[in-house]
């Protein structure tokens, strides 16, 4: 991705070019949880894994496949969550990563599969199948 290309934010492209959170969590105490949601017909894969200490999120990290967007909405996501209380996490959604990022309307499928990845991590740490 070009540094000046018009399609993505200023955002996206900061958030893209580190990708802070990718990997697993962080050795440590605490119970491991992980949600993932993938759409191929959108051509997006997400998996989250968190580290949870009681009530808060000490780690969480990433995993993906898929645009630019996608992978800079997952960074976003996992930094957010990072000693979060599980409570603050729902208010993440797919609308609100497309203001985060200024993602183009189109794009708003594949913020779908992220947001679907956060949920089934959340289900997960509440221990919901």
């Amino acid at each position: 991705m070009s540094a000046v290309d018009p399609r993505y934010s200023q955002r996206v492209r900061t958030l893209f070019g580190r990708l802070d959170g990718a990997g697993e969590p962080s050795p440590g105490p605490g119970r491991l949880v992980a949600g993932e949601a993938c759409a191929l017909d959108r051509g997006a894969w997400v998996r989250f894994a968190a580290r949870l200490a009681g009530d808060r999120i000490e780690d969480c990290r990433f995993r993906a496949f898929g645009c630019p967007h996608t992978l800079a909405a997952a960074s976003y996501v996992a930094g957010s969550l990072r000693g979060a209380a599980l409570a603050d996490a729902a208010a993440i959604d797919a609308a609100a990563l497309r203001r985060e990022l200024d993602a183009p309307a189109e794009k708003m499928g594949r913020l779908l599969v992220v947001e679907d990845a956060l949920r089934a991590l959340l289900a997960d740490a509440r221990g919901v199948q």
